[in-house]
This record gives structure tokens, sequence and C-alpha cells, in this order.
């Protein structure tokens, strides 16, 4: 007695059995046939020779790689070049050359090395300032000074003397003494001056230091010729 599947008896089993062969595509042979053959082209290229790969990849892609390596390098040298020409736009003008000192900074020579300071000039020294926003003390001055007949020195000729950066363009005045010190606030120093030089001239020198900054020397010569002596005392003064 042959069996028979019970779903082939039963009607929904007829009926799932028939639409599941209508809905499954059917490829024509035709079709399958051609895909078969361009799979195999691709999975194995006619040509295994590993030289005539190498030479269809890098003729492809080696153009690319070139050409992105070689604008990669371009471009960094661009932008060292762009930095040396910055480097060099802000560098210093004058750098190489050598600088004057400003006379606001500088330290004017007062007194000759080993200089025997006349003690009269050492003693109002000790204790005399100059007024004004600073209030500095009064220092020795004693400095050689060849006067060749002329007495006391010019401008410029003080200014070489003292040691200023730029002598012929300081800026240097000279006063009268009792134009200096119309109320005789300063009489000791102005008297100390006068003893040590024994009835010479005696000046005073206003030297600038730029700004609020200024010097003033009180000074006069003791002796004559090449072996003169420009004596005196001086002060930092701050002029607001």
């Amino acid at each position: 007695m042959t069996s028979t599947s019970p779903c082939k008896r039963g009607p929904i089993c007829r009926l799932f059995h028939q639409y599941h062969i209508a809905l499954t595509p059917v490829i024509p042979a035709s079709y399958r046939t051609t895909l078969l053959e361009k799979r195999s082209r691709l999975s194995h290229p006619t040509s295994a020779d590993p030289a005539t790969l190498r030479n269809r990849y890098s003729s492809r892609f080696g153009d690319n790689l070139r050409s992105f390596g070689t604008t990669r390098t371009l471009g960094m040298a661009s932008d060292e070049d762009y930095m040396a020409f910055l480097d060099k736009a802000n560098r210093d003008p004058s750098e190489g050359y050598s600088k004057p000192q400003s006379s606001s900074k500088q330290e004017f020579k007062a007194t000759d090395d080993g200089a025997p300071i006349p003690a009269a000039i050492q003693e109002v020294t000790k204790d005399t300032f100059y007024v004004s926003d600073a209030d500095e003390p009064f220092v020795p001055v004693y400095l050689s000074w060849d006067e060749a007949g002329k007495g006391l020195p010019d401008e410029e000729e003080f200014a070489s003397l003292i040691q200023h950066p730029d002598p012929s363009n300081a800026q240097i005045e000279i006063q009268d003494p009792a134009d200096w010190d119309p109320q005789g606030q300063y009489k000791s120093i102005l008297d100390a001056v006068q003893k040590v030089g024994k009835g010479n001239d005696v000046r005073v020198y206003r030297v600038s230091k730029g700004g609020t900054k200024a010097e003033y020397w009180v000074v006069t010569t003791e002796g004559k010729g090449a072996n003169t002596k420009l004596v005196g005392a001086k002060a930092l003064a701050i002029e607001s």
C-alpha cells in the first residue's frame, strides 16, 4: 500500500505548492553562462605574470602617488621659504652694527682713576643733595683738562671730557652760578668750588640725560696749561 503525504492531499498544501513554484525566479541558461564567464575573468586575470601585473597597476596609480608626493614637497618648501622671509623682514636693520649707548643710561666720567680729590670737595659732598624729584647727592668731579689758555671748556669739549657717547649732539647748556642758584640753596657747593679754583671762573653745565633727567656740574679749573684739572661737584636731577 502506497502512502501519500497528507500535505499533498490537503487543499492548503496544494495551493502553497502552486504559488511557490510560480514565484520562484527562473534565470535563463544563456544569462547564467554569461555571469559565470565574467566572474571567472575577474577572479582569474588572463595573465598572472608578476611583471605584467606590476606594470599594469603601477601605471594606473604611480602617477597619482608621484603627483601627491611632489605637491607635498613643494608645499613644505614654500612654507620654509615664507618663514625665512618673515624672519628676514622682522630682523633689526641695525643688527651687526655698533649702537651708541643712550645718554640716559650712560654714567658720565666724573673723576680720573686715582685722582686726589681736594679736601674741600670731599667735605662738601658728604651730606649735600640736589633737591628735585629724586634728591640725589652731589659727588666729586676731578678730570684732567688741557685748557691751552682757554679756561673752561665749551659744550662739545665738556661732552668729550666726560665721555658723552655723542659729544657733537650732546644737549649741554652752560649756566651762570647766580642764575642756577638764585636763592643761595647750594652756597656751600659754590664756596667749595671757588676755594679750590683760587679765583678762577666757575660755571654750571647742565647735561641732559633724556626725558626728565639732567645732571648739574658745578666746576672750575685748578692750575694752568696741560696740567689743568677740572674740579667741582655734580648731581643728578629729576625735573618733572
